[in-house]
């Protein structure tokens, strides 16, 4: 399992350092001039000039882009154009906030989405024709109408659930749970359904095996059969779309801030892009890209643990 380990960080590394110049290029590479955008339309160009020195935009790209990697490896992002916070410093502040509608909607996803998967797979019939017709109409609602919808309703006609806002963990448990729930029910939607689909997917894959037609044979429990054995080698997949869907969560997440006016990463990497705020920018998409491959390398050693033929 080390060994296995080893090799797939041995991937990882590589890509995420070449996804972060990627991202430095890129955001370096901008036609607009961010110095320009600071000064405003009536500076003049010794003024806008100034602004490109502070900055250090007057620098070769090789020089700014050496700089910033050596910087990172000694885990400083440096601050922001902005109001000199340090980029470090801002992410902390608001990455929790993201992160705990992130996880709680992955825990909703599939605390809903793996009974209803095998409950369609094993009953077949209007039960699984029914949750293809849900799913498919659940990942067809874009999670910025749906969030609308749900303030609508739950928010400002019933009253039940904040419209907007949040209350920090440490301040108050209940409040915070309420001031989530819709924002994570908004986002968790498509990810139940895409859950359920896939459980329900493997499950009829595995159900359809001479192993399970063995058992069965054997005078085994049918519930034994299904949940101790066709769940377990349906976990696989089910483990990998888990993955996938931590990263369209993260995505999803940023619309579904600004709606519940949330002051998580999400809105936090608008405004930074609004004001051309390039060094908060790069430090959140190159530590979203890292904890992304951390996701993944779990996600991979989870399936080599259920499965110990992903190791060869």
């Amino acid at each position: 399992m080390i060994r296995y380990a080893l090799r797939r960080l041995a991937y990882s590394v590589p890509m995420l350092f070449g996804l972060a110049s990627l991202v430095f290029v890129l955001l370096n590479a901008l036609p607009n001039d961010i110095a320009e955008r600071r000064a405003g339309e009536e500076a003049s160009p010794e003024a806008i000039a100034a602004i490109r020195a502070d900055l250090g935009l007057d620098r070769p790209l090789t020089e700014r882009y050496w700089e910033w990697v050596t910087a990172v490896l000694t885990g400083d992002f440096g601050v922001s154009w902005h109001n000199g916070q340090s980029v470090l410093t801002g992410i902390v502040q608001t990455a929790p906030i993201t992160l705990s509608m992130v996880v709680l909607s992955l825990v909703v996803a599939l605390v809903i989405g793996v009974p209803i998967g095998a409950l369609a797979a094993t009953r077949g019939g209007l039960a699984d024709r029914g949750l293809v017709g849900a799913t498919v109409v659940a990942m067809a609602v874009p999670n910025f109408w749906l969030a609308l919808v749900l303030v609508l309703f739950f928010a400002l006609s019933m009253g039940w659930f904040p419209a907007t806002g949040y209350v920090d963990l440490s301040a108050s448990p209940g409040e915070w749970l309420r001031h989530l729930v819709l924002p994570v029910a908004a986002v968790a939607t498509v990810s139940i359904s895409v859950i359920a689909r896939q459980t329900r997917s493997a499950m009829l894959e595995n159900l359809g095996r001479d192993y399970v037609r063995t058992l069965r044979a054997a005078g085994v429990d049918e519930r034994s059969v299904v949940y101790k054995h066709v769940l377990k080698n349906a976990a696989t997949p089910v483990l990998t779309t888990f993955g996938i869907q931590f990263v369209a969560l993260s995505g999803g997440s940023i619309i579904v801030e600004q709606v519940f006016a949330v002051p998580g990463l999400g809105q936090h990497t608008l405004t930074a892009l609004a004001r051309g705020d390039v060094p908060v920018v790069l430090g959140i998409l190159v530590l979203t890209a890292a904890a992304v491959v951390v996701i993944n390398l779990a996600v991979d050693l989870m399936n080599a643990a259920v499965n110990p033929k992903v190791r060869l």
